[in-house]
């Protein structure tokens, strides 16, 4: 689970840095990293690693929010390469939010199956 918290870290210090230092860089290099660590939970989660948490088990609309995100968050990264800085703006909030909801969602899930067990 601290995995899943150091992600969520990341992608609020990505989207802080991205809106009020206008798509800086260094917001670009921190959140690709919450990108990469989360796909790498994902990979995990898929092979079947038992360290891994087992977020968004069974669930598939946790599963299309989470893909979903990632799918909004390199549309996100295009337009910051392009340089249209508001459209950046806007996919970057909504990839974080979706993924805030899938984290919520996966999360209350996954603490009533282990109450139930």
């Amino acid at each position: 689970m601290i995995i899943y918290i150091l992600v969520l870290l990341f992608y609020s210090a990505g989207s802080y840095l991205a809106f009020t230092r206008d798509g800086s860089e260094l917001s670009l290099w921190i959140l690709a990293f919450g990108v990469v660590l989360d796909i790498a939970m994902l990979f995990f989660d898929w092979t079947g690693a038992k360290f891994a948490p087992r977020l968004g088990e069974g669930d598939l609309a946790s599963k299309v929010m989470r893909i979903l995100s990632y799918f909004l968050f390199g549309v996100g990264f295009f337009l910051r390469i392009l340089p249209k800085i508001a459209g950046f703006k806007l996919l970057i909030a909504l990839a974080v939010a979706v993924w805030l909801v899938f984290f919520i969602r996966s999360l209350t899930l996954h603490i009533k199956r282990r109450k139930s067990k």
